[in-house]
């Protein structure tokens, strides 16, 4: 299945690069990640709980950001496993300034086995976009909220 978009964040590409890279932030903004543990630089280990139809559960797994260009670009690397079946994921991720922002655009593939599978291309697309929407919402809002917390400890 093919992963395509892009967000456009009010905030500068270094502000999304290092929002993107944050476990902790990741952890807030990512529906369903319950927990991100660094094993190595860059290398994490995830638990996450999805709820949809016959997938629905605790999934286990790695996740990676490789050939980093802080402030430009990464590729997020990611495969887990759990009671629906697998999911392995392989996406770039390019920060491209515009006015008065940030374009974050993704690319890439996404594979899924088992039981998830089974659930059908349509739905998981859908489940996906989903997904992917609601989390580039929660992280331009945790952006503009850092901004302002800092704006504000700049003032006081």
């Amino acid at each position: 299945m093919q992963i395509k978009g892009h967000k456009l964040i009010e905030a500068s590409p270094a502000e999304c690069y290092r929002a993107l890279t944050d476990s902790a932030t990741l952890v807030k903004t990512m529906p369903g990640l319950k927990a991100m543990t660094e094993t190595e630089e860059g290398k994490y280990q995830a638990q996450l709980e999805m709820g949809v139809a016959a997938i629905k559960g605790r999934y286990q797994g790695v996740m990676a950001i490789e050939d980093a260009v802080p402030n430009m670009s990464y590729r997020l690397v990611m495969e887990g496993q759990g009671p629906g079946g697998f999911v392995s994921v392989n996406m770039q991720v390019r920060f491209d300034e515009y006015d008065p922002g940030c374009d974050v655009i993704y690319e890439g593939e996404a594979k899924v086995g088992g039981t998830v599978a089974g659930v059908g291309q349509r739905m998981l697309s859908g489940v996906a976009t989903f997904i992917v929407n609601q989390f580039f919402n929660n992280v331009s809002r945790e952006v503009k909220n850092l901004a302002i917390s800092s704006q504000s400890e700049t003032v006081e």
